[in-house]
């Protein structure tokens, strides 16, 4: 019999509000829903996305949290209650202080960032950067989204290639 694990997955920017990051989530939480009745899923939402999100699954479970600019020093506790197997953390900002025994897998959309930060001031651009670095050496796998994408982590950041997987975006 196949064990059964307890996944979490980052779903603070669930649906099409945040464009890209939001479908993103939202179609990999449809289609795990979909192809896996065998796991339990613990879907962390942010508080302002809970309504959005109906399982369809009843292994699938969502978890309001608090995610606000303290997100990256202060992650909410929920996450580490829940004694997760894994950890799939979708987007930045990664929690900088996230202790866990668990396996940990980040999805990188790209590093266009690191070019054009998203904001002015330097002091978020220097935990941005920390966050991601810190987020690369603490994840047991890598899911670029692209060939290029794992081309820039891998010189970048001089990780395994082992480490990293180029999965592909998909379409609705």
């Amino acid at each position: 019999m196949k064990e059964v694990k307890k996944i979490g997955i980052d779903a603070r920017f669930f649906g099409s509000k945040d464009k890209g990051f939001g479908r993103y989530v939202e179609n990999l939480i449809k289609n795990l829903e979909n192809i896996d009745k065998t796991n339990q899923y613990f879907i962390f939402l942010n508080k302002d996305r809970e309504k959005d999100y109906i399982p369809r699954n009843p292994n699938f479970r969502k978890i309001p949290i608090n995610h606000n600019f303290l997100w990256p020093l202060k992650v909410d506790k929920k996450i580490q209650n829940w004694e997760l197997d894994i950890i799939h953390f979708t987007c930045l900002p990664f929690p900088l202080f996230y202790r866990t025994k668990n396996k940990i897998v980040i999805t990188v959309h790209d590093l266009i960032w690191r070019i054009f930060p998203p904001f002015k001031n330097p002091l978020k651009i220097f935990f941005y950067r920390l966050s991601f670095s810190n987020a690369i050496k603490k994840a047991n796998a890598v899911i670029a989204v692209s060939k290029h994408t794992q081309k820039d982590i891998l010189e970048i950041y001089k990780i395994n290639k082992e480490k990293t997987k180029v999965i592909y975006e998909g379409v609705n």
